[in-house]
């Protein structure tokens, strides 16, 4: 059964919260993940992991925020952005719906790597007024187990941005997108530079918007067991 906050109805939405008060947040970015990367790749996959995750544990999955912070890609055609401070504050005011409805434990479930930073400040300015609900941040790539399955199958090549693991996910979850996009041959591109990055800078290191990555190494069936080890582990830690 579906456990979409956009699929019920208010009453049904009344009647959770007298047994629970639990909500998963999937959020993520609309940008570009190098030349063989879908564009809503952290979102999509945000989004699929929490919806399971929702399934397995009987919590409600709030609609996915598939805008994030992306300023440093915006060289890239089809990338949209949010500036730090009104992610910061659309996150914050999710939040405060959501508890003054009565939602007092909140599970933020991310694809995007520039989101942390905002999405933690966010959390900050949410609870300054002492609020006593709980807030906690899974970034489904960083978990252990994931962690350990990418350094087993890409080693060094995984890189940082349009990984091999994000991109073998998104070929699992979306398999018929990548029909449309031609096989690539790939080398690993240079390591991580300082940070933060002005578009302009980000295109003129990463020129095709790879972040020492290999995505040809990527591909549905690492992306299966990828997701399934991501649900699995929060499924552990929403329980």
């Amino acid at each position: 059964m579906s456990m979409n906050l956009q699929e019920k109805t208010w009453t049904q939405i009344e009647d959770y919260l007298k047994a629970k008060t639990h909500i998963i947040i999937p959020v993520g970015s609309t940008e570009q993940h190098g030349p063989n990367g879908l564009l809503g790749i952290d979102y999509m996959t945000s989004w699929e992991i929490a919806q399971e995750v929702g399934r397995k544990t009987d919590t409600l999955v709030a609609p996915p925020l598939c805008f994030g912070m992306a300023v440093h890609h915006m060289a890239f055609p089809g990338t949209i952005t949010l500036s730090p401070l009104t992610y910061i504050q659309v996150v914050t005011e999710i939040i405060q719906s959501l508890a003054k409805n009565g939602f007092k434990q909140f599970t933020f479930i991310n694809g995007h790597g520039g989101n942390i930073a905002p999405l933690t400040s966010a959390f900050c300015q949410a609870k300054q007024g002492y609020e006593d609900y709980d807030i906690n941040l899974l970034n489904w790539w960083l978990l252990p187990d994931v962690i350990e399955y990418e350094k087993k199958v890409f080693g060094d090549e995984n890189g940082f941005h349009a990984t091999c693991g994000e991109i073998s996910v998104s070929m699992f979850i979306s398999p018929v997108a990548y029909k449309q996009i031609p096989h690539m041959e790939f080398k690993s591109t240079a390591n991580r530079p300082h940070w933060p990055m002005a578009p302009h800078e980000f295109r003129a290191t990463f020129p095709d918007g790879r972040m020492g990555s290999n995505p040809s190494l990527s591909n549905a069936k690492h992306g299966e067991m990828l997701f399934k080890l991501a649900v699995n582990s929060i499924c552990q830690k929403v329980q």
